[in-house]
């Protein structure tokens, strides 16, 4: 939720009368903090404000901040502690454990998943007895007892053991290194050494459920409780990695650290193999220059920056190392351009969002004078024959449907959020499980639902108050109907991207331009991630006809090739790059004879 920059709207002072009432519905949701606690988190007389924020989806937050640092958010009237809070209160909630090499996923924007939890003891259904569907939880790692995330459990306990440990386990909602923790002093967490099961502290909390018979014993519990990681998926952002201050730059090496301080984890050698991030920096720097100096040319220009990083900067990498990324102080190959593009080597311009180009290159900076290739590099450039069929991978793409405020009643108790987004099986699957529960399909004609108010309130439209029933596929289309269209994009290597409306397809054209000549354009090949210059380049080797890169009418780069040349560049696009057909426009104006 908060790996993206969020909106400051207003942020004020907040009265004594209006801390009582945070106060009272603090213990409200965590019936078994005691009121001195409570007090310290919201204090009487300490500077404390609260700041309405409108995040990159949109969804309207709460945000109650004591000194500089957020201790507390609504959500939908939902109150949320902060890890700044987790961190005084590490037993206010029902805590899940990971290993620490899950973190840098997590703060990708990846959930948590059951087959990765850490048990001490044989799961049983008592493990996770005491979580409810929806409860709010926290996220710490093996080696420390400090939090590192807060967010709500995607299924209840008894589910989690019937699952067999498979599935969702939580849900990420703010995270150490994310824009909320950024609105903070940026501190890192605090080394707290595990609990044993004989020591529980008094104040601690409870899930949600406000069980206070059982707190204590649940308690006791939670520190066996731990998750897994999975591939991020559902952002909105798509982007990879939250946005990081100087303070955040190292959290995933920080984070690491403090969980194998005081214990090593047998297997886990991580953090002693891995490259420090100044080196890593360091190394991708070096490829950069040697890139500048040996490799990118200006006639190569403008060259995708993905293309520029597989085709000119991995080569100079030494054959004993890897490039990554993620391990850099950047943790996006976008960002380290940026500081490039400062530096005065490059500029970078963005052709879509997600998608940007470098356009100059500064071949006599004073900096590349000195540069000289790493030792063992060079040994990728073995099979440059194979660079174009080895290294394109086209992308996975998913069409979704988004929850708005129409369809979010249906779906709140699931734990989803305005801007969530789902396949249309899952979908399906939603709402199979919504009339199940609430028994609501028709005994005699099991092909029909009956309506109940929730239902109608979101799939009647004006006019239709008479309506009692619909069949199935009419009540899965109609609330399909009610929803945002979405697409996911994911490019091998990166981190999926979520956009609204539909997938652009790749337009293909035929214009008749003086002497009858023609001219066959191709449009939004950068949307896929192709190289405009090498695809161009390719064509113009394989057919021997003229073929060059321009900007068109509407600004954007598009491959202008001579003649009708629409069936050859299908299967192309079809072929080599295997474009699905259903992305591709303009196949019916190939000239007759050429294709079936």
């Amino acid at each position: 939720m908060f790996l993206k920059p969020f909106r400051v709207k207003t942020q004020t002072s907040i009265k004594g009368s209006d801390r009582k009432k945070v106060r009272s519905t603090l213990q409200q949701s965590f019936p078994l903090l005691s009121p001195e606690a409570a007090s310290d988190i919201v204090p009487n007389k300490a500077e404390m404000t609260t700041a309405k924020i409108s995040t990159h989806s949109g969804i309207n937050i709460v945000v109650y901040c004591v000194g500089k640092n957020p201790v507390l958010i609504d959500v939908d009237g939902v109150v949320y502690p902060t890890v700044y809070t987790m961190w005084k209160y590490p037993d206010l909630l029902p805590v899940f454990r990971t290993h620490s090499n899950v973190f840098s996923r997590l703060a990708g924007g990846a959930d948590l998943m059951l087959p990765g939890v850490v048990v001490e003891e044989e799961v049983t259904p008592k493990t996770f007895a005491h979580i409810n569907k929806g409860a709010v939880c926290s996220i710490s790692l093996v080696g420390n007892r400090s939090p590192i995330a807060v967010g709500t459990a995607a299924m209840s306990g008894s589910d989690m053991f019937d699952s067999a440990m498979r599935g969702k386990g939580v849900h990420v909602l703010h995270i150490l290194g994310d824009e909320l923790w950024a609105f903070g002093d940026k501190s890192k967490p605090p080394l707290l050494p595990e609990k044993t099961r004989e020591t529980v502290l008094d104040m601690a909390g409870e899930s949600q459920d406000g069980d206070t018979a059982e707190g204590e014993d649940q308690l006791a519990e939670e520190p066996d409780m731990c998750e897994g990681s999975q591939e991020p998926e559902h952002q909105l952002s798509g982007e990879e990695g939250s946005s990081e201050g100087e303070g955040g730059e190292d959290l995933a090496a920080s984070t690491d650290r403090m969980s194998l301080e005081e214990e090593k984890i047998e297997g886990d050698t991580s953090t002693v193999d891995q490259s420090p991030k100044e080196s890593m920096d360091d190394l991708f720097k070096l490829c950069f220059q040697c890139a500048m100096k040996k490799s990118l040319k200006p006639t190569d220009l403008p060259v995708l920056t993905s293309a520029f990083y597989k085709l000119h900067m991995v080569k100079f990498c030494p054959a004993d190392k890897h490039l990554d990324v993620k391990k850099t102080s950047f943790k996006k190959l976008s960002k380290f351009l940026k500081e490039m593009e400062k530096a005065g080597y490059i500029k970078v311009k963005e052709l879509s969002k997600g998608v940007e180009s470098i356009t100059e290159m500064k071949k006599d900076h004073p900096e590349l004078r000195y540069v000289k290739p790493p030792e063992g590099a060079g040994v990728r450039e073995a099979a440059p024959a194979e660079t174009s069929d080895s290294q394109y991978h086209p992308p996975r793409i998913t069409e979704m449907l988004s929850f708005n405020a129409a369809v979010l009643p249906l779906v709140k108790e699931l734990g989803m959020q305005k801007g969530s987004a789902v396949t249309g099986s899952e979908l399906r699957n939603i709402i199979n499980e919504y009339v199940r529960k609430n028994n609501l399909q028709d005994e005699k004609n099991k092909s029909k639902v009956t309506l109940d108010p929730l239902l109608a309130s979101i799939v009647l439209n004006k006019g239709e108050n008479d309506v009692t029933q619909f069949r199935w596929d009419d009540l899965t289309s109609r609330i399909a109907g009610k929803m945002q269209n979405v697409f996911k994009v994911e490019f091998q290597g990166q981190p999926p991207i979520i956009r609204k409306g539909k997938m652009e397809e790749i337009t293909l054209n035929v214009f008749q331009r003086g002497s009858n000549k023609k001219v066959t354009t191709v449009d939004n090949l950068d949307v896929f991630g192709l190289d405009l210059k090498e695809f161009a380049h390719e064509i113009q080797i394989a057919i021997q006809c003229s073929c060059t890169v321009s900007q068109s009418s509407s600004n954007k780069m598009q491959v202008v090739i001579q003649g009708n040349q629409i069936a050859f560049v299908a299967d192309l696009l079809t072929g080599k790059y295997r474009i699905p057909k259903k992305y591709i426009k303009g196949l019916e104006k190939a000239p007759k004879g050429k294709r079936k």
